[in-house]
């Protein structure tokens, strides 16, 4: 498997908004071939950050482009900052049995 970590900054008195506008990022990345799952983690007042989880390379790096894409024509007018991202294999997990 493997992932794509992006870490937005956010003007703070948009991040209700951003946050209601989520479910269309969710539902775009869901339709990516290779989904297995997507966080989405507000990580202060000016913070968002995502975590993509594909079941390959090529999918975490769509994700990435995916992402951009949903940004730039749904939420550009919220963000105050360029956004990071990585993208790698995950090495190692556990999950709630």
């Amino acid at each position: 498997m493997y992932a794509s970590l992006r870490h937005y900054r956010i003007e703070p008195k948009n991040m209700d908004e951003l946050v209601r506008r989520v479910p269309g990022a969710m539902e775009v990345m869901s339709k990516l071939d290779g989904f297995r799952a997507y966080y989405v983690v507000r990580a202060g007042d000016d913070t968002l950050a995502t975590v993509s989880v594909f079941a390959d390379k090529a999918g975490a790096v769509l994700s990435n482009q995916a992402a951009a894409r949903w940004v730039k024509e749904n939420a550009a007018d919220l963000f105050s900052g360029t956004v990071d991202s990585v993208t790698g294999e995950i090495v190692a997990y556990r999950t709630a049995s």
